[in-house]
């Protein structure tokens, strides 16, 4: 069973990321959207902390907790049943019942400032290179944008749920949300502390950036697999300094998009919603390469495809503080959320496939406690060839 929280900080957020950061005079950049483990940490930390004697026993390597939040949490080795499947910034308007959930621009989609009546938003179109071509890529379609005038793209600009559910139709969402529109970053000043003697530094000065959402935005958190133990509403401690936020359980339909359609077309996208930790690099679990060139198969339980064409970003670094060790967790290179995969010659029972990217992509990975954290999770939609 799977609930759905609302959380609202009550102060700017230090959400710090994975660049080196400490030394005199250096700046730290904010992550926005933070990454998922950032509030699996935080319900999960939430949960222990109903007992000091908890966390203390969950510190140690191999203890479980007893009863049902030991199957919940599991240790800090294992994690237990609770993870996080959804996570997206969200409007709380005036019925308390309805969030609009907000998500960043999917990769194959650009913005662009246009004139009134015009189309502020493309779509990459995958194509066959044309004849005497050659690209690094080894897919048999290449992403293409069309566009009939030169023009720089828009940073920083944000679907609503009507846009991504339309997008995962195939269909040209009808307006964006700018990132001026959510939250504001803000400058701090900080002085380094001696650790012995908790005096200032000499010289030692550093910046760092704060988000500072508007009034009606906040985070929406799908949990799973707490068994009960998660209240309906509480406090939890967010990212760097532990700075405050409320939440509390909130009614939330995510979109889906029809199978039938998917078993008709013999086409479809896979759309990474946090960031990707494969073992491939940026190719999702569960696709190999079947040995010829360019050919490279998606081979789930019940269903198969070929991967066609793909959208990925720079590659995101991702770490995090392990809380019970008291030390850094392992930086690891992921495909960043928004990267699309297209896929034809698709075979099978389409229900299988949409039930397989609900549940993540994870395939044979094993690193389970990234799965618990939210990583991999991803949204199936339509590939309409014609598409705007």
């Amino acid at each position: 069973m799977s609930t759905y929280h609302f959380v609202q900080p009550l102060d700017v957020l230090m959400i710090r990321g994975n660049k080196s950061f400490g030394g005199d005079g250096q700046h730290g950049e904010a992550v926005m959207p933070p990454w998922p483990s950032l509030f699996a940490g935080a319900f999960r930390s939430a949960l222990l902390g109903k007992d000091a004697s908890q966390l203390a026993s969950f510190a140690q390597a191999g203890d479980r907790l007893a009863g049902e939040l030991g199957a919940v949490l599991g240790n800090r080795d294992e994690p237990g049943s609770f993870a996080i499947h959804w996570l997206s910034l969200a409007i709380l308007g005036a019925e308390a019942g309805a969030p609009q959930a907000i998500v960043p621009l999917p990769a194959d989609l650009v913005a662009f400032d246009a004139p009134p009546g015009a189309a502020s938003l493309l779509t990459l179109q995958p194509t066959a290179p044309s004849p005497g071509c050659r690209a690094s890529g080894e897919l048999p379609l290449v992403a293409h944008l069309r566009i009939a005038r030169q023009a720089k793209p828009q940073a920083g600009r944000w679907l609503d749920a009507a846009g991504l559910a339309a997008h995962l139709r195939g269909e040209l969402p009808a307006r964006t949300l700018s990132s001026a529109d959510l939250f504001k970053r803000e400058t701090r000043l900080g002085i380094a502390l001696d650790h012995g003697s908790r005096t200032a530094i000499d010289g030692a000065l550093y910046t760092s950036e704060a988000i500072a959402l508007d009034q009606a935005v906040g985070f929406l958190v799908g949990c799973e697999g707490d068994a009960g133990q998660l209240p309906k509403s509480g406090h939890l401690r967010l990212g760097g300094d532990g700075k405050g936020a409320r939440h509390h359980a909130i009614t939330f339909t995510a979109p889906v998009v029809p199978t039938q359609d998917i078993a008709a077309s013999g086409r479809f996208r896979i759309i990474l919603a946090t960031p990707g930790v494969f073992a491939g690099g940026w190719l999702p679990e569960g696709v190999t390469h079947s040995g010829t060139a360019g050919d490279y198969r998606l081979q789930g339980d019940g269903f198969s495809a070929r991967l066609a064409c793909a959208a990925v970003p720079r590659f995101d670094t991702i770490s995090g503080w392990d809380l019970a060790r008291q030390q850094p967790k392992t930086a690891q290179r992921v495909a960043p959320a928004g990267s699309v995969y297209w896929f034809d010659d698709f075979a099978g029972d389409a229900g299988k496939l949409a039930e397989w990217v609900a549940g993540g992509l994870w395939g044979d990975n094993p690193d389970r406690q990234r799965r618990a954290e939210g990583f991999n999770r991803a949204w199936l939609g339509l590939w309409r060839r014609n598409s705007p």
